[in-house]
């Protein structure tokens, strides 16, 4: 029995892996139950294994602990990755000033705040720290870690451009805050010079910023290409993971081998992996198969789930570690913690009014500001920068008993905690207080638009279920009764509130149009029946046309101006990444076949709810009429165009045949699969079928 316990370090390490996995699933289930954040839970959760790991039994679960190369090679790639491949690259145009404000000056401003301000606070209550040091500790801390905060926003309603704001400041303010951290730790290494060191510092700091920009751009676009001849699900996936990590690695090695006129040029890893992610999830995204983009997400939100659960258990468990005693740091650190707050309100406040002041965005409101000042919590990232300084780290002025790195490792982990259990637990009551979840601007118009869409798909799912003859018609006509009355009720509390409700009906079904569209081209381009190009400037145009509605631009605006062009960034001509060139007569044929066929499908949509009878409220008939009649002349004005081309380019037909044949193979395919799955035939005769048909399509093509 003995001989069990006697476990290998590599054991001990799975065992300690495996059971602090099973301890977020754990975690996971209860954190609802109870109301308090995953993450923060989690940090607790960590901190209470301490007295348990001092049992003999359970001696194991501190053999897997956070180090800086699993935290920077391993963790951070994955989040940083998993968070920017999901971001809208567009809408990050529309609020770059703000992120690029926060991400850069903000960092400074905080950074050098908590440097000054830190370096005295310490000083008045007899903790003597040279102020480099303490500037050392600005850089790291000033980074803000949006994973607790931006769930804490989706279950409480928060704006989703507050959001974006949050997420891209983080993800771009690490770039910012690893390259001043890694410029004051080699002054410290190296010795301060004056005026050449600054010079130093400044040339380095352009040169990871820049350096890391462009190399992100270009692994982006390598990958994005590379991604379209790697058509089977396994490989997209791994590329992307590989994109990641090698994106990273390489910048890390670039970093150490280029020179430039006799000067190290850097590259920031950070900034080029959300840069080459950025890239990837808004461009190289068209280019993986359809039926794997769900399960694309599905691959990297249970990645960054489990990155995430590791290293907020670890953060609790890291507390053990610590050589400095809480009584000896205690003072030291209640400074600390009041400059960073001080610091992060001057970084937010004064910057934002200065952006604000400029009118070049949409005004951020001061409650915003207050909750940006208040909702920035610390995380991984300055975890990870306290690990890389070296233990022998010396300083001629360093006077205290404990080393340079362990006094930074104790306030930054005080400080996380800080964030983490006092801010992220009061998040819910700053949000009320701010009232950043309050209807504002059209969003009680939109409260009313939703319920009135929501019933509306109720009635149309209603519409369906007739021809099913295993329903009810009792019980049809039971629920139809009741979402009748439900959609006139929402639409009567619509028309109170507006002065023309009609125009805010029109806004409801367009919208809803649209989305019957997106989902018909979504599904045409999985059939290999539009083109990438095309499938993307079409998706284009209908985001433009959302963006509109959204404004509540539905009186004085032209159906026909609504798919205006899209307004991408300068960047999507460089290196093949427009959306906007169609010379191919065949993908112009079938962009407008796509066209046509979005509009049949609409029209077919829509047309019931028009002779629904609980429609026949108000304005709806002539709202109705006027928007199926645009939909069919639009669809008649595509088909004719596609008419012309198909005329005027025969070789088409050819171009259509082939399509067709591939949307049978890929069903055919798929009708193997079920049939072997269900055991009707076996491997071996699925493997020649299969060999037929791929052979067949070879003799034709």
């Amino acid at each position: 029995m003995y001989e069990l316990f006697e476990m290998s370090p590599t054991v001990q390490i799975i065992l300690a892996l495996l059971t602090l996995l099973f301890l977020s699933i754990i975690t996971h289930l209860a954190a609802p139950k109870i109301r308090v954040p995953y993450s923060v839970l989690l940090v607790a959760v960590g901190f209470l294994l301490i007295p348990l790991s001092q049992v003999s039994i359970f001696s194991y679960i501190t053999s897997f602990h956070l180090t800086s190369e699993l935290l920077f090679y391993i963790f951070l790639p994955i989040l940083i990755f998993e968070s920017a491949f999901n971001m809208n690259i567009r809408k990050i145009g529309e609020n770059i000033g703000a992120i690029s404000a926060l991400a850069i000056v903000g960092l400074l401003v905080s950074a050098f705040f908590i440097a000054f301000a830190g370096y005295w606070g310490l000083k008045l209550i007899g903790f003597e720290a040279p102020f480099i040091i303490v500037l050392l500790f600005g850089a790291l801390i000033s980074a803000t870690d949006p994973v607790a905060i931006l769930a804490l926003f989706k279950d409480f309603g928060a704006p989703r451009r507050l959001a974006l704001i949050f997420e891209g400041e983080s993800l771009f303010n690490d770039a910012t805050s690893l390259a001043l951290f890694l410029i004051v730790l080699e002054s410290i290494s190296a010795g301060f010079q004056g005026g050449a060191s600054v010079q130093h510092g400044i040339f380095i700091f352009i040169s990871m910023l820049f350096g890391g920009a462009v190399f992100g751009f270009m692994m982006g676009w390598l990958f994005s290409k590379l991604l379209q001849f790697a058509q089977h699900e396994h490989l997209q996936i791994t590329l992307t993971m590989v994109a990641a990590h090698t994106t990273f690695l390489l910048s890390e090695f670039l970093s150490h081998s280029l020179w430039l006129m006799g000067k190290q040029l850097h590259i920031s890893s950070i900034l080029a992996t959300v840069i080459a992610s950025l890239v990837i999830g808004n461009f190289g995204r068209f280019k993986i198969m359809p039926r794997v983009q769900t399960y694309m997400s599905h691959f990297w939100g249970y990645a960054a789930f489990v990155a995430n659960s590791l290293v907020f258990i670890l953060l609790g468990l890291l507390f053990s570690t610590l050589s400095v005693g809480l009584v000896d740091i205690l003072p030291a650190l209640a400074v600390i913690i009041l400059v960073v707050m001080l610091a992060r309100a001057l970084s937010v406040y004064p910057v934002i009014g200065l952006l604000n002041a400029t009118h070049l965005e949409q005004t951020i409101p001061r409650s915003w500001q207050h909750l940006m000042a208040w909702g920035s919590l610390r995380g991984a990232l300055a975890v990870t920068m306290v690990l890389i300084i070296p233990d022998t780290l010396t300083h001629p002025d360093w006077k205290a008993a404990y080393s340079i790195k362990e006094f930074i490792l104790a306030i930054t982990i005080g400080c996380i905690y800080f964030t983490l259990f006092i801010k992220a637990t009061t998040m819910n009551s700053a949000i009320r207080q701010f009232r950043i979840n309050v209807f504002h601007g059209l969003e009680p118009m939109e409260y009313l638009e939703g319920k009135i869409y929501v019933y509306a798909q109720s009635l149309l799912r209603l519409l369906d279920l007739n021809d099913q003859l295993h329903v009810s018609r009792k019980i049809l006509q039971t629920l139809q009764e009741k979402y009748t009355g439900l959609y006139q009720k929402a639409f009567k509390e619509l028309s109170h509130n507006v002065h023309d409700s009609a125009a805010m009906f029109t806004r409801v079904l367009r919208i809803h149009a649209i989305e019957i569209e997106k989902h018909t081209l979504k599904d045409l381009y999985a059939r290999a029946e539009i083109s990438e190009m095309a499938y993307r400037r079409v998706l284009g145009k209908l985001e433009q046309q959302l963006e509109f509605l959204e404004q509540g631009l539905t009186e004085g605006v032209d159906f026909g101006t609504l798919r205006g062009k899209r307004r991408w960034l300068r960047l999507r001509h460089i290196f093949g990444l427009s959306t906007d060139r169609l010379s191919d007569p065949a993908e112009k044929f079938f962009y407008y076949r796509a066209l046509a066929i979005s509009a049949q499908n609409v029209i077919a949509r829509l047309s019931p709810l028009a002779s629904h009878p609980g429609f026949k409220v108000f304005a709806a008939d002539q709202v109705f009429s006027e928007t199926l009649e645009q939909y069919q002349a639009y669809k008649m004005q595509t088909l004719n165009k596609a008419s012309t081309l198909l005329d005027k380019y025969p070789a088409i037909e050819t171009r259509q045949l082939q399509i067709l044949e591939q949307e049978l193979l890929q069903s055919q395919i798929v009708s193997l699969n079920e049939l072997e799955s269900s055991e009707v035939i076996t491997p071996a005769v699925k493997s020649v079928l299969y060999g037929e048909l791929h052979q067949q399509c070879s003799d034709k093509a």
